[in-house]
């Protein structure tokens, strides 16, 4: 039986030109998919990087799905 892939929930933040951040949780195969993610909720020329992981309590609780960006 084929192992499900394992999805990490990744916090993005998008540094913004008023000097703060948006940071994103959002549930991902790899840091690209989640980077990938992140730069289609901002406009262009944004530059996320990642910031910190959620762990599976957090995520359950966020009801947080595969591909979704959620703004935390």
């Amino acid at each position: 039986m084929p192992k499900k892939p394992s999805l990490t929930a990744f916090l993005v933040a998008i540094h913004q030109a008023d000097s703060t951040d948006n940071v994103y949780a959002i549930l991902a195969k790899t840091v690209a998919d989640a980077l990938e993610i992140a730069e289609a909720q901002e406009p262009a020329g944004a530059n996320p990087h990642v910031v910190g992981k959620l762990g599976a309590a957090s995520i359950a609780r966020m009801d947080l799905k595969p591909g979704e960006a959620r703004a935390i």
